[in-house]
């Protein structure tokens, strides 16, 4: 394969786990390079470029002009929109790790650059593209009129100093957006400790998150013959794989076939909810 014909792309946010899986991912690419790095951790930085040879440095936009894509993978949301503004261009793509922002007016500048300037933009939780979600979904979609509740649990870090629950509480959101398609009317939630149970009101059934189980669960039940499906999600990192995946047939794909922006952000707006909701222990509607 000619020169020409390989993608360039830059990881920023040298910290995270994800970075180091994206990047051992890359070195078997025959079409997509890993040419650099950042990361405002020297520790990491110097571990990154020790493990996989490319140089780190030491300004988020170095790579603007050299790249057709980068992967943030940055562990803080709060970050996420600064990194991101640089490269949100035409032409290139844009991956934003979960959370896309921590604040849902950041995710909705961020989205609203990505298409004034027809940049093509994934990313989020790597859940959303787990086999067994998706087999949920299907039976939703088969008997919409016959769900009566369902219930989702996953890890959540609290005492995260990357955001504390926005950090990690996408993955259980978007495991609900992903099998549970109509929209959400509004959202209570408690917090016990580390531990948060957040209440979603859809129009004709509630769904309940259990922010704080080690396993990743979902499950629906449908009125007719009480049919109940329910799924358990091992292998979480062979998920990456499928996501970077996705992230690099968009570098070569024409920019409307980006995906849908507005639900890129969907797991903010939700987040952002349930904690308010807990935190004024009061119902958050949501528009």
């Amino acid at each position: 394969m000619k020169e020409t014909n390989i993608k360039r792309v830059a990881i920023l946010g040298t910290e995270s786990s994800h970075a180091r899986a994206f990047a051992r991912l890359l070195q078997g690419s025959r079409t997509v390079r890993l040419i650099g790095a950042y990361g405002a951790e020297e520790a990491a930085n110097r571990g990154f470029r020790e493990a996989f040879g490319v140089e780190c440095s030491a300004a988020p936009d170095a790579f603007c002009g050299e790249v057709d894509g980068v992967l943030i993978t940055a562990r803080n949301g709060a970050d996420h929109l600064a990194l991101a503004r640089p490269y949100l261009r035409p032409g290139q793509t844009v991956f934003v790790d979960k959370p896309l922002c921590n604040d849902p007016h950041e995710a909705d500048e961020l989205i609203a650059l990505a298409r004034e300037n027809r940049a093509k933009l994934c990313g989020g939780s790597c859940l959303k593209f787990a086999t067994p979600l998706l087999r949920l979904r299907a039976s939703v979609e088969d008997d919409p009129d016959g769900v009566v509740g369902a219930s989702f649990s996953a890890p959540v870090e609290m005492q995260s100093t990357y955001g504390g629950f926005l950090f990690y509480a996408p993955h259980l959101i978007e495991m609900a957006l992903t099998v549970l398609k109509t929209p959400i009317r509004s959202v209570r939630a408690i917090r016990q400790g580390d531990i948060v149970t957040a209440l979603l009101r859809y129009d004709r059934f509630c769904a309940s998150l259990f922010f704080g189980c080690d396993a990743y669960t979902a499950a629906v039940s449908f009125r007719i013959c009480g049919r109940h499906c329910e799924v358990r999600l091992d292998s979480i990192p062979s998920l990456y794989a499928k996501e970077l995946s996705h992230f690099c047939r968009l570098l070569s794909a024409p920019p409307e076939e980006a995906a849908d922006f507005p639900a890129l952000a969907e797991h903010v707006r939700v987040a952002d909810a349930i904690r308010k909701a807990y935190e004024t222990d009061t119902e958050i509607l949501l528009p």
